[in-house]
């Protein structure tokens, strides 16, 4: 098993949550559907509360996810990133 450190006070992370969905809407705009989808796991610090996004799988890309307004109410939970 991997253990991590969180690098403000060097106390091993906990799992938070596995398989968060980690997503990039097309021109950051939620209507034009997802653009890169990945999922990964939320790690957090118990002493800071620090958290982080590890263990990403494989980069799912397309023009427009179909059903992207039913993935976000399945996945309510995602974390967005905005390039």
């Amino acid at each position: 098993m991997i253990n991590y450190t969180c690098v403000n006070d060097n106390t091993e992370l906990r799992v938070e949550k596995n398989d968060v969905p980690l997503i990039h809407f097309m021109n950051n705009d939620r209507k034009q559907g997802i653009d890169v989808l990945r999922f990964g796991d939320i790690w957090y610090c118990p002493k800071c509360n620090c958290r982080v996004m590890l263990g990403m799988g494989s980069q799912m890309e397309g023009n427009g996810i179909i059903g992207c307004e039913k993935f976000l109410k399945e996945h309510p939970d995602f974390v967005e990133v905005k390039r």
